[in-house]
């Protein structure tokens, strides 16, 4: 009877061991799970916000924002798609076993580097061509008035017979200003003749005339200009409207 006793109690002893051993498994796996289930749903948050920019981009690329380079989209692009790489990786790395996860650690630490200094170096080479663009743009700013003070002497000198000369050195030399300006990007506004763009021109006046449709720039008094498509300077103009117009416009100067 001891003897009976003493195999029941052997057994329950086993069934308990293997009861506790098996709710730690369980536990372990749950424990694994959700620790699993936490890091994909980090991931699905970072693909959320990278869907959010690619809209972002997409839309700059439509022509729906200002301003926007085509550099400036071309390095956006490039980001997104190390960061949807990086995001490839990480879920790959989840389903792995143990012994590729350490391999692919190592591997993954590695690419994320190398990623992260090519960003750095597009991002150095974007503040470079900013930087560049920002002196340039200083630059051709304060040559505009002394071409403008040439080309106002070469139209008196040529009310003036006696100062041929003079008339062609200044015309050579605002020539070669002008060239030179013109291989560094400047672009003179087009303005006469021009409906009035209040991106582009500057109103200092307006004239009632009925030979031109309303709101046509008639006469420059300045002329303007744009830099590698940015407008560094507005066109001064005087632009046509209608006997009795009451139509304001911020831009005009009083």
């Amino acid at each position: 009877m001891g003897k009976d006793n003493k195999n029941g109690n052997d057994r329950t002893n086993a069934f308990g061991e293997r009861l506790q051993q098996l709710q730690s498994g369980v536990k372990g796996c749950i424990a694994s799970v959700e620790s699993e289930l936490d890091k994909l749903i980090g991931i699905r948050g970072e693909l959320r916000g990278i869907t959010n920019a690619l809209e972002r981009t997409t839309t700059s690329l439509n022509g729906k924002e200002e301003d926007v380079e085509p550099d400036e989209i071309g390095d956006a692009i490039e980001i997104l798609e190390d960061e949807f790489a990086a995001k490839k990786r990480e879920l790959t790395f989840l389903y792995q076993d143990e012994e590729s996860k350490k391999a692919d650690e190592e591997t993954a630490e590695l690419q994320y580097l190398q990623a992260e200094f090519e960003n750095y170096k597009r991002r150095a080479e974007k503040d470079k061509r900013d930087f560049a663009d920002y002196i340039l743009k200083g630059f051709v700013s304060e040559l505009l008035p002394i071409k403008d003070y040439l080309e106002l002497a070469i139209a008196h000198a040529s009310e003036n017979n006696e100062s041929e000369g003079l008339l062609k050195g200044v015309e050579m030399t605002v020539k070669q200003l002008k060239e030179l300006l013109e291989r560094e990007g400047l672009e003179e506004i087009k303005a006469e003749g021009e409906k009035f763009d209040p991106f582009r021109h500057e109103v200092v006046s307006r004239e009632v005339n009925e030979t031109h449709p309303e709101n046509t720039v008639i006469a420059v008094t300045r002329k303007g200009y744009v830099l590698h498509d940015k407008v560094i300077r507005p066109a001064m103009v005087k632009i046509a409207i209608r006997e009795n117009s009451e139509r304001t416009d911020p831009k005009v100067l009083e």
